[in-house]
């Protein structure tokens, strides 16, 4: 038994060195891990702040910044991290050495990352999106959860996470940006009294106009857009603030459904 513990003890004394780096770069790992979570509470809470006054800087703007300043600040402690475990563990002349023989294939391992941070700060700089904006990349589709420094993440309807490299963003469709057109086609039988229904969706559009608060303009009836063999087809439009429409068509449909009852218009089912 004394054996062993003679024999441990020497193994530990004669890799004490080691032990020790080992530990160091426990220590630093733990350490950079507490100051990037400090870090992100910090840069939160400062552009929280900037939210608070009015300097014509939209809500999803300070998000998309923040996202990206916290997503640099975490690359920058790893890397700071990873520097001082290097230079501290192993032989910093030795990594210099190792890195120009294999400097080449790192390069080339290197263009992606670099093409995908400067794609990044172009839409930034550009201002395509925002946190918040629901976008569509190639066929994905979802909202902007996050614009960090080499990815950007949607959250589709279905709550699934999308992860796409900045440097693959080549045509996006922001779903978010200016007007938005709500539609509300009204299927009606030719039998129908046209110049009732017309004057009913025209009421309709009155109320919508003075109640509805996420209109920008008064709706208003395009008139019959569509005869086929089961009847016509009477459309109302409204321009609405951005992703407001489909709520927007399921109000003007409710209230075109009300008026048409109270006229006693049947709409073609």
């Amino acid at each position: 038994m004394s054996g062993i513990i003679n024999s441990i003890g020497k193994f530990i004394s004669k890799h004490s060195v080691l032990f020790g780096k080992l530990g160091e770069a426990v220590l630093i790992i733990v350490i950079s891990l507490v100051v990037v979570k400090i870090g992100k509470f910090i840069i939160k809470k400062f552009f929280e702040r900037r939210k608070l006054f009015k300097h014509g800087i939209s809500g999803k703007k300070i998000d998309t910044v923040a996202s990206l300043c916290i997503s640099i600040f975490k690359y920058a402690v790893y890397l700071i991290a990873l520097i001082s475990i290097l230079s501290d563990v192993c032989d910093i002349k030795s990594i210099l050495a190792a890195a120009g023989i294999g400097g080449v294939a790192v390069g080339f391992g290197a263009q992606s990352l670099i093409k995908d941070v400067i794609s990044g700060f172009f839409i930034v700089l550009e201002d395509q999106f925002a946190v918040g904006d629901q976008i569509t990349v190639d066929s994905l589709t979802g909202t902007v959860e996050s614009l960090e420094l080499r990815v950007t993440r949607l959250r589709n309807s279905n709550g699934d996470l999308h992860v796409v490299p900045n440097g693959e963003i080549r045509k996006m469709t922001n779903h978010t940006r200016g007007c938005k057109l709500a539609v509300v086609d009204i299927p009606l039988p030719y039998e129908a009294d046209i110049e009732k229904a017309l004057a009913a969706a025209g009421e309709v559009c009155e109320k919508a106009g003075t109640d509805f608060e996420d209109l920008i303009e008064k709706p208003s009836v395009l008139g019959v857009i569509e005869l086929n063999k089961e009847g016509l087809v009477l459309r109302v439009t409204a321009k609405t603030k951005p992703s407001e429409q489909t709520i927007m068509e399921r109000k003007l449909r409710k209230l075109i459904l009300k008026e048409f009852r109270s006229e006693k218009i049947k709409p073609f089912s």
